[in-house]
């Protein structure tokens, strides 16, 4: 079998790197679009030290866009655009969780090409319109979840269809991934825990997904033993630095892993959950599918769900696979059903139809094949919370 690694992605890894961002920033140019949500950098001091950085380089032009939110939207991500090509910015940075990455990593497709953000989203018969040219972007995490500062992926949700899809393609790399992980260390409990979870989930669904690359899925083993230790830990010790420098290491294998193995029907239902109910967080969408869709695929890769377990410290046998993640769900903090996360009962067949049209690739990579009568029945007992 021979098999493609490709990393185009500059990693500088370890406490102080965001302080770098002026010495790299400089390669690129000398005034940027700054992409971040509207508070928790600036609260937790993270976008003041890149201001500083930029400016001691020598870079003392930028551009704020704060504007993104969890879940972001097609709309943010033109405006975004719009921004960079009226100021005429030379590169894009962005800061904060998932969110800001996958929005700066978008902005600079769409600013660079023609037409809007829904143009260059995967839908599973392919984009609308292929990108041609990009800007520099340079990422740098403040949660420890997504690993999209290392990976081509973007996802974001058209409001008015109720669509979340993926722009993917090799120009929507960053060109640097500024991964400081003292920036994690002002994340709350909850988020702590939605994230690390979504971590995991990339590593659980590259481990067991039918693609096959030994060499990214070496990241998924490292990812799962990495979160099996440490989330606990950072959910519980907030200020404990070790915990976070780990976490986001396994952020970043997970994030590499799912780049070359992609993921599966967990991620393929989720994305409607989120995209009908935005106040949903992805990570806890993922939570709330995670054991029953596990249940479900055990007998597509039993030989991958026993790794899983081992990973995780349980008995080498698929079925520990789903006590290991209820388990540690419930030590983080996650145990709700779609119900109790205010999902309607009578949009699961809205949301089945939505995994089919938009997520049906998911079902072929998938440990074990679904019809859509499993992914309704997966639904409900995720609404009920019957495994």
């Amino acid at each position: 079998m021979v098999v493609n690694f490709y990393r185009p992605v500059e990693v500088f890894f370890g406490e102080g790197s965001l302080d770098r961002a002026g010495e790299v920033a400089r390669r690129y140019g000398f005034k940027a679009l700054i992409v971040t949500g509207r508070e928790s950098a600036k609260k937790s001091g993270a976008l003041n030290r890149l201001i500083e950085s930029l400016n001691s380089h020598g870079i003392n032009q930028y551009v704020l866009y704060n504007e993104v939110l969890p879940n972001p939207t097609d709309k943010m991500v033109n405006e975004g655009a719009r921004l960079a090509v009226e100021e005429k910015v030379d590169l894009i940075i962005g800061i904060g969780g998932g969110s800001a990455l996958d929005t700066a990593k978008a902005i600079s497709i769409v600013s660079s090409n023609e037409g809007s953000a829904w143009d260059y989203v995967k839908y599973p018969e392919g984009p609308r319109l292929v990108p041609y040219l990009n800007r520099p972007v340079i990422c740098i995490p403040t949660t420890a979840g997504t690993g999209s500062e290392v990976n081509r992926y973007s996802v974001i949700t058209n409001e008015i269809r109720k669509e979340k899809l993926v722009i993917s393609h090799s120009l929507n790399y960053p060109k640097v991934a500024l991964i400081d992980p003292i920036l994690t260390k002002t994340m709350s409990p909850r988020l702590t825990a939605i994230t690390g979870f979504d971590a995991l989930t990339h590593a659980l669904e590259s481990l067991t997904n039918r693609n096959e690359n030994f060499m990214a899925e070496e990241l998924s083993i490292r990812a799962v033993e990495i979160i099996a230790r440490w989330l606990p830990v950072a959910v519980e010790e907030p200020e404990n630095l070790t915990a976070r420098k780990w976490m986001a290491y396994a952020s970043m294998l997970a994030g590499v892993a799912i780049d070359h193995l992609g993921v599966a029907l967990i991620h393929g239902m989720e994305h409607p959950v989120s995209a009908h109910y935005p106040e949903i967080s992805h990570g806890e969408g993922l939570a709330m599918l995670a054991p029953y869709i596990t249940k479900f695929n055990l007998e597509g890769n039993p030989d991958k769900y026993e790794l899983f377990a081992k990973l995780m410290g349980y008995e080498e046998k698929p079925a520990k696979a789903v006590d290991a993640l209820l388990n540690l769900l419930e030590s983080i903090g996650l145990t709700r059903t779609l119900k109790e996360a205010g999902v309607k009962e009578s949009d699961l067949d809205r949301m089945t139809e939505d995994v089919y049209m938009l997520s049906r690739h998911s079902f072929t990579v998938n440990p074990r094949e679904p019809s859509l009568e499993n992914v309704r029945d997966l639904y409900q007992r995720a609404y009920e919370g019957k495994l």
